[in-house]
């Protein structure tokens, strides 16, 4: 009896452990979705994955209704388009098996959910940016090293003991990284050669391409920027068009 018992318990919780794993929460009904709590959504959307153009919209939630507060900013992607990235863990329950999984140095910007919580710039913190703000000095480092423990971490390297990385973006020295935003991609739970030091920046030109950041204007950059509000749980939705629509009513997106 006590093993019959302690059989049905073992295959009541796996059972619940495998309901839990694959679960579609895809129709934001439970929690987690990323999409509960939010009022403020950054959507770009790029006609193939292969496209390093896009275009950017922005979305405010008044009144549980999502007003477009500036839509059709031309944005550039990476050079290779976009490829699956690891942000928010959605089953959409309608994604595309096949595109493209975003890799270190692959030249793709990252597709998915991701927050973008923390800006950073050349001066310092401009009195209208309301999100967290780092001021880039000779000092701070973006690690790209996949065997560093500080991979896809923004590091003040003189806080820093032990340098155990060879590959790293300077920011500073960046001129593009003058104005910028981080977009959370693989910054829960690392994994090595994932992708690393994914932001919004200002574009070099509206033809030229990035390594696998998301650019535009440094004029809708500053207006993002001052925008973007941490109490409002800002997210970047980056997707192919086909996608999007595909997970558009799912999700009550605009």
């Amino acid at each position: 009896m006590v093993t019959y018992t302690m059989k049905y318990f073992a295959i009541l919780l796996l059972a619940t452990l495998f309901a839990s794993i694959f679960h579609d929460r895809g129709k934001c009904d439970d929690a987690p979705c990323p999409l509960r709590n939010t009022r403020q959504i950054v959507v770009v959307r790029s006609k193939t994955w292969d496209a390093f153009e896009a275009s950017m919209s922005i979305y405010e939630k008044k009144n549980e209704v999502w007003q477009t507060i500036k839509q059709g900013i031309p944005v550039v992607l990476g050079r290779n388009g976009l490829g699956w990235g690891r942000g928010f863990d959605i089953d959409y329950n309608t994604v595309d098996r096949n595109a493209p999984v975003k890799k270190e140095g692959d030249g793709r910007a990252p597709s998915g959910i991701f927050g973008i919580n923390l800006a950073f710039g050349f001066p310092e913190k401009p009195h209208y940016v309301k999100l967290p703000y780092i001021k880039l000095t000779d000092h701070i480092e973006c690690v790209d090293d996949v065997a560093s423990v500080y991979y896809n971490r923004i590091i003040d390297n003189s806080k820093v003991e032990v340098h155990d990385w060879k590959s790293s973006e300077k920011m500073s020295t960046i001129d593009v990284y003058r104005a910028g935003v981080l977009v959370e991609h693989n910054t829960g739970s690392v994994e090595k050669g994932c992708g690393s030091c994914i932001f919004l920046h200002v574009w070099d030109s509206p033809d030229k391409p990035t390594s696998g950041c998301t650019a535009m204007s440094e004029d809708d950059l500053a207006f993002l920027i001052g925008w973007l509000d941490p109490a409002k749980d800002p997210l970047l939705l980056q997707f192919t068009e086909g996608i999007y629509r595909r997970i558009k009513n799912d999700l009550s997106l605009p």
